[in-house]
């Protein structure tokens, strides 16, 4: 049976807030922290919820070997506490004892031992810890704390006062020899007997304690009914007796005792004792027959006098057929009573079963009691909409007739919907009784049927007196008189709803002795009833002269008076960041002063405030709460001011007018293409450098080309950077490496002058078009590697051309032939490759120029045409095929010229414009380096290269791999710096501050603020109008140009500099770069941030760490230095305890960016060369809240716990282990909300059915489990842990990545990322991919909200998601429970439906390029969308790398270099 707990003031049956602890429950908490109290609340208001917190902080500060056992005086209320507390304490083992389990058997300590081993929380009936400690199998050292439910129980000789008085109160004064106490009750004295308080305070060693502080709050929550009485005449006894009832008790009267099986046993039995024990049989009519009967003709009479002859009849007949058919409402059948005393009872009550009635039948009002009819009135004239009442009667037989009389009768039949309830202890000592009619098994849902509505009124027993929650009722009757005050009092307290009665039903012959005994005491209720509410009218009407101070900034005008000030701290609070069941409103409490009319408010703030501006007093003392509060609020105000929380304006820092904000806001609204300067020009100062100094460098240039290999020498003004090698393409499919010696820039030795016109030589023999024969003046020389003193020589040998005749038989010459021109053809220059004397030898092919008929059998020069191909730098593309002639063509030797230089010097000067960009790119990297990048002392020159080179320059290299590396450096440097500079400031403030500083804004306006944006290489080389640099031209002066660039390449340039610091020289160059790209910003290394966080991270010493977090400890692998890291870790924002530990946003904040790195950087750094847009992916999958969520739930630790002794076959058998399974989420702290438990526990559910799909996935799937992670939908605090303990682990390892990687080891995230990148798992997401597949076409969502259909059993409830691809529907699903889920499910069927249908929609999508797509996708839903749903795709990772700019444009780059954005 389920039963719901008493745990707060709420409505259990309406929609709740999180419940997070009010003031006055606080109060208790904090009193009992600092002594032994009963806490004395009405029903209904919370205790057990105090208990909650109590034993949550014992648990956080006792030491290891300690437990808590929390006592109930029945085993209903018993189990109704362990549950719970079971669903509230996840990460401790909690123990359940009752009657029920046999403890009275356990007859052995170690038994007990082996129970009670690794428990922390014990929940019992009050004997059976009695029991323990009476045997010795228990010590009341070994408690920590001891909780007594109901305590007003624990007088004279009960369990619950044994326990305190025969072993709690000896051993007083003995250090830790005795329990802390706490106490619950809603009415600590069980009769108005004088002193009975102080004795229950006496037997307890605890104070009663009712709030004081938080009065006011707690009558505004506690609602008090109206009492009113009942009178019914004088009851039927005086009438005839109903023909069954007479029967009975004719049946009783002359039952034959002699017959009796009993008697006749004993005169059988020949023991001497036996005589005795048969006369005392005979005279007092001791039997169990006897009394079997004797029992029901009582009930019988009592049930004739309370509800009249209908009932009575009902019941008599009921048991004696029930007794006839061996049918009981206990789970005992009757065992107890032998087969010859059953025959015996049936002989006797044979004439009964003679008389018929109709037990069906609708009651008239004769056949009933007067007492009925005035109830039957009072509920025909109570209920109304919204009714929901209790009646309490005397005996269980009452119940079940009561009931079934209400549900039958004319007045209340259609009215009312009736519940019963009674005790449901199963003890085997308990006997089954002919008199019991009621069947507890019908009872399993009553209270929840109550809760929501199903029944409107229960009858029950005192059972729920108290305890047990029943949901808040508006009618409460007494069937008869309650017999104490304690049970006047807590019957009282079911009437809690707003405008509730509490109704007492009276005799009229009794009214009058019952006001002289009970009316002073009705009296004095009803007197504290109008005291309370007298005094909550006077605090709400009563007005203390406000103060008034008011508090203004010069600076602005802004000002703050009392009246304000409770407004600002609410706003200041409703704009911290949202936490899912965690209230972020202010908490007051307040304290009396000594003189008892003033009191003084305390301000608690939210735990994701800092504990430094969290709690603030008031200034002075007032007379009405309210005026407190102000107080408090004024002041809590101005700490945050001056803490720097709150602006000039007296407002929070993300308000709109603050300024550094605005400057954020202004910054995000840049547009997508700014002017920038053009790419520096290295050229002019090598130009004056030629003009100003005499002494020359040279260097060697190797051209591999094919087998042979070409040496020249290049000269330069200046030393040149490290050029390394070039590779080239020409047309012939093979590859052209140039190196570059970096070892012989020596002084150069020969006359620039000669080296000046060899190099206009070179370049003239193949771009003459370009250049004129009789200019001079480069900025960079080129010659053949031979002697100085042979060049003349050489030069003057290689000028100028010759007959192409002089090629003919003469091997040696064409050896070293020039270029092969064509005179008839306007001196189209050709390759020569040989000679051909016989036309039948070249028939078919390609002849140039006129031939004559005698010159058939004339030889012919075998030629190539030279490529007009410029671009070397690029291999050759399909669309260039045009600009290359492949195949042998013929020329006739008398049209022809040949060049005196050799071909294979002259192509060594067509490499010469790629040889010059490549001088160029080195040239801007250099000066980058030297100049704006000189304080981080770059080694590797071409990683710095690779950094400003954007993918439009097409080079073999581009800076998106290392923009990826030096984003996750940057948010990390960003992310720990923010966390140290800025102590107090919670994530809110944090995340806002990271966003501007890591925003594309904010980075492209600080590269064109340092004139980053000359040195940032856009353009292609293409060659195409590629001419000679002279330095004269150089020399002039030149306009500055501009160029237009996007915002979003300026940011990524920005980024990609700092991965190649990080590449180059680890953190210390990210940081230096840092300092120059963001020099406002006082960074500190990583260590040193480090160093202040662990600083303030360590816990006071008077801290205990919870001994159960010793298991976290061992689940997670790291054992923690500075344990209050680990607690900060696991704390929900909504938990409310006595210690000061801060919620986890902070450290969730940093581990988001530690993950973000430690990924980033194994990606980064696979052996294998992956594009960026996998690089993007797979990050992306890898931090993906789902993802983390899902592995923090399947890793776990099993905790060993024994299981009770069972008994069978009559032997006791050994205890035997069982394990209790935790996950990291079970240790998380939090405020216990009836939401967030359920979440929990639906999650949890949710992980059980799906789990072992997603780890099949994970271990062996060729594609990441978006569809199974996304339909898990796990609540966003199941993530946040994860990160938060990343944080932990690396502040509390002095920045250790490698504990936090060996943390993520152990989750199982990095193998999981080995795996992905061994295997090349697919990531990407099915909405993405869908929109690759679909090619051009539009893919269209539609999204409603099914409801349940049986007669379409296809169309399940939930979210159902069509799909549509162009105009065509590829793929509906049903079922799902979130609309994220809906479209993820969808896609991923759209897309298995397209691969299946290739062809049908275009290209496949194994031929598109993701980063070219362009996907257009269009949302229609009819319902709304999910709130606080998480996304689980991070968009803008993809969007990046398709070469999507911030505001959704595609930029392009066009072949003159120009950028573009085209609207996607």
């Amino acid at each position: 049976m389920s039963i719901a707990r008493e745990d707060s003031a709420f409505d259990s049956g309406a929609e709740r807030k999180p419940m997070d602890p009010r003031g006055y429950q606080l109060e208790m908490l904090a009193e009992s922290m600092s002594k032994n109290i009963i806490v004395a609340m009405d029903t209904g208001s919370g205790k057990t919820h105090i208990a909650m917190m109590r034993i949550q902080a014992e648990l956080d500060r006792c030491s290891p070997e300690k437990l808590i056992w929390f006592l109930c005086p029945t085993v209903v209320l018993a189990q109704q506490q362990y549950e719970y507390f079971g669903k509230n304490l996840h990460c401790i083992q909690i123990r359940l004892l009752t009657g029920n389990d046999g403890v009275d058997r356990w007859g052995e300590k170690k038994i007990w031992d082996e129970v009670l081993q690794d428990i922390k929380l014990v929940v019992s009936t009050y004997q059976v810890l009695l029991d323990a400690l009476v045997h010795g199998f228990f010590g009341i050292r070994r408690l920590a704390l001891l909780i007594h439910d109901e305590c007003h129980n624990c007088t004279k000789e009960s369990s619950a006062n044994r326990i305190m008085q025969e072993f709690y109160h000896p051993k007083l004064g003995l250090v830790g020899e005795v329990p802390h106490i706490l106490g619950l009750s809603a009415s600590p004295i069980m009769n108005s007997e004088l002193g009975g308080l102080e004795k229950i305070e006496q037997n307890m060693h605890a104070l009663s304690r009712t709030p004081k502080l938080h009065r006011e709050e707690l009558l505004q929550y506690v609602h008090l009914p109206t009492m009113e009485t009942l009178i019914y005449s004088e009851s039927v006894s005086g009438s005839e007796n109903p023909p069954l009832l007479k029967g009975l008790l004719r049946v009783y009267s002359e039952l034959d005792i002699q017959s009796d099986p009993w008697v006749v046993k004993l005169r059988e039995a020949r023991h001497g004792g036996d005589s005795k024990q048969l006369q005392k049989a005979l005279v007092g009519r001791k039997t169990y027959c006897q009394d079997q009967l004797k029992s029901l003709c009582m009930m019988a009479r009592n049930v004739y006098e309370e509800l009249g002859p209908w009932a009575v009849e009902l019941y008599i007949y009921t048991c004696l057929h029930k007794f006839q058919n061996r049918q009981a409402p206990s789970v005992v059948i009757f065992e107890d009573l032998g087969e010859d005393e059953r025959a015996y009872l049936l002989r006797a009550f044979a004439p009964l079963y003679e008389i018929n009635i109709d037990d069906r039948r609708s009651p008239e009002d004769a056949e009933l009691s007067p007492k009925v009819r005035v109830l039957l009135e009072c509920l025909q004239a109570e209920v109304r909409p919204g009714f929901a009442g209790l009646v309490f009667v005397q005996t269980r037989a009452s119940v079940r007739l009561l009931a079934q009389l209400i549900s039958t009768h004319t007045r209340t039949k259609d009215r009312l919907m009736v519940g019963t309830f009674v005790g449901t202890s199963n003890n085997a000592k308990r006997k089954s009784s002919i008199g019991e009619i009621h069947n507890v098994l019908d009872q399993g849902e009553t209270l929840d049927d109550l809760r929501y509505g199903r029944k409107n009124l229960i009858i029950t027993t005192s059972v729920l007196e108290e305890g047990i929650d029943v949901s808040a009722t508006n009618t409460v009757i007494c069937f008869q008189k309650p017999t104490n005050l304690k049970s006047f009092i807590q019957r009282r307290g079911r009437a809690r709803s707003a405008k509730s009665k509490y109704i007492i039903m009276l005799a009229e012959g009794y009214h009058t002795n019952f006001l002289h005994t009970w009316g002073q005491l009705e009296d004095d209720m009803k007197q504290m009833y109008m005291d309370d509410m007298r005094r909550l009218e006077e605090i709400r009407q009563q007005e203390d002269e406000e103060y008034g101070e008011v508090f203004k900034v010069e600076k602005t005008g802004a000002q703050m008076s009392f009246k304000d000030a409770v407004r600002h701290l609410e706003h200041w609070c409703g704009v911290l960041p949202k936490t899912q069941y965690a209230d972020s409103r202010p908490a007051y409490s307040l304290e009396h002063h000594t003189d008892g009319q003033h009191v003084r408010a305390r301000v608690l703030l939210p735990k994701s405030v800092d504990e430094t501006v969290r709690e603030t007093i008031g200034d002075s003392w007032w007379k009405s709460e309210k005026s407190a509060k102000r107080d408090a609020a004024f002041e809590a105000y101005l700490t945050l001011y001056h803490a720097g929380l709150v602006n000039d304006h007296l407002l929070p820092l993300v308000a709109n007018d603050d300024p550094a904000f605005q400057e954020y806001s202004n910054i995000e609204k840049r547009p997508s293409l700014v002017k920038v300067r053009e790419v520096l020009s290295p050229w002019p100062e090598i130009a004056a450098a030629c003009q100003a100094e005499s002494t020359r460098f040279e260097s060697t240039v190797k051209f591999s080309i094919g087998h042979s290999v070409v040496l020249m020498r290049m000269i330069s003004p200046f030393v040149l950077p490290s050029l390394g090698r070039l590779t080239l393409y020409p047309e012939n499919e093979s590859v052209v490496h140039v190196d570059f010696d970096p070892i012989t820039n020596v002084q150069y030795g020969g006359e620039t002058d000669i080296s000046d016109k060899i190099t206009m030589l070179l370049l003239f023999s193949i771009y003459r078009s370009r250049m004129t024969s009789d200019r001079r003046g480069f900025p960079v020389l080129f010659e053949p590697s031979i002697d100085f003193t042979k060049r003349d020589k050489w030069l003057t040998e290689v000028t100028g051309t010759r007959p192409a005749s002089t090629l003919l038989g003469n091997l040696p010459v064409y050896m070293q032939a020039g270029i092969i021109r064509d005179l008839s053809m306007n001196g189209t220059p050709y390759i020569f490759s040989g000679v051909q004397y016989r036309h039948v030898e070249i028939d078919g092919a390609q002849i140039e120029g006129n031939i004559e008929p005698d010159m058939e059998l004339a030889p012919f020069l075998s030629v190539s045409k030279l490529s007009k191909r410029t671009d070397f730098l690029h291999p050759i593309m399909k669309n260039e095929d045009s600009k290359t002639t492949k195949g042998a063509k013929y020329l006739a030797p008398n049209t022809c010229t040949v060049d005196n230089l050799p071909y294979t010097t002259s192509q060594c000067a067509m490499y010469i414009p790629c040889i010059m960009h490549h001088i160029e790119t080195a040239l801007i990297t250099e000066n980058l380096c030297n100049n704006l990048l000189s304080s981080v002392h770059f080694r590797n020159r071409h990683l710095v290269t690779t950094a400003i080179t954007a993918s439009s320059a097409r080079e073999a290299y581009n800076y998106q791999s290392l923009e990826f590396m030096g984003d996750s450096c940057l948010k990390v440097y960003t992310t720990i710096n923010l966390m140290t500079m800025h102590l107090n400031w919670h994530e809110g403030y944090l995340t806002l501050k990271k966003g501007y500083m890591v925003s594309n804004g904010l980075l492209a306006l600080t590269a064109q603020q340092i004139g980053l944006d000359q040195y940032i290489i856009t353009r292609a080389f293409t060659g195409y109008k590629w001419k000679p640099l002279y330095n004269e031209d150089l020399l002039r002066s030149q306009p500055a140009s501009t160029r237009e660039m996007s915002t979003k390449v300026l940011a990524d340039i920005v980024e990609a500099l700092l991965g190649a610091a990080f590449v180059d020289g680890g953190y210390p160059k990210v940081l230096a770069c840092l300092s120059i790209f963001l020099p406002e910003v006082p960074w500190k290394s990583l260590n040193d941030c480090i160093e202040v966080l662990h600083k303030v991270a360590v816990p006071n010493e008077a801290s205990v760490f919870p001994h159960h977090y010793s298991h976290l400890e061992v689940l997670i692998k790291h054992k923690f230095n500075t344990k209050s890291l680990l607690i900060e870790a696991l704390t929900h924002s909504s938990h409310l305890g006595p210690d000061n530990t801060p919620s986890y946003e902070r450290l969730e904040f940093m581990g988001d960016a530690v993950l973000d790195i430690i990924v980033t950087s194994r990606v980064f750094q696979h052996r294998s060369s992956l594009q960026p847009f996998r690089m993007h992916l797979l990050r992306t999958a890898l931090a993906n809240a789902n993802f983390l969520a899902f592995v923090g739930m399947r890793h776990s630790l099993s905790i060993a716990r024994t299981s009770l002794p069972t008994k069978k076959s009559g032997t006791l058998q050994s205890a035997s282990d069982s394990f209790k399974s935790l996950s990291i989420w079970h240790f998380m702290r939090h405020g216990h909300s009836a939401d967030l438990i359920k979440a929990q526990a639906s999650c949890h559910a949710r992980f059980v059915e799906l789990g072992p799909a997603i780890s099949d996935a994970l271990a062996n799937g060729d594609s990441y489990p978006w569809t199974l992670l996304t339909a898990l939908a796990p609540v966003k605090f199941f993530s946040d842990i994860i990160e938060s303990i990343i944080a932990a682990i690396y502040i509390d390892s002095a920045g250790s990545l490698a504990a936090c990687e060996n943390f993520l080891t152990v989750l199982g995230i990095l193998p999981y990322l080995d795996r992905a990148l061994d295997l090349g798992v697919a990531m990407m997401h099915p909405k993405e991919e869908l929109g690759v597949v679909a090619g051009n076409e539009t893919v269209k969502y539609e999204v409603v909200v099914v409801e349940d259909n049986k007669e379409d059993q296809k169309s399940r409830p939930g979210y159902k998601c069509k799909v549509s691809v162009g105009q065509r529907e590829v793929a509906v699903v049903y079922g799902a429970r979130t609309r994220i889920e809906a479209e993820t499910r969808a896609a991923e069927e759209a897309v298995k439906f397209l691969k299946q249908h290739v062809g049908e929609l275009g290209t496949r999508a194994e031929d598109q390029d993701p980063e070219q797509k362009k996907v257009r996708t269009e949302d229609y839903r009819t319902d709304d969308d999910d709130e606080g749903e998480e996304e689980y795709f991070d968009a803008v990772d993809v969007i990046d790398e398709m070469g999507l700019d911030d505001d959704g444009s595609f930029v392009r780059q066009d072949v003159d270099g120009t950028i573009r954005e085209e609207k996607g």
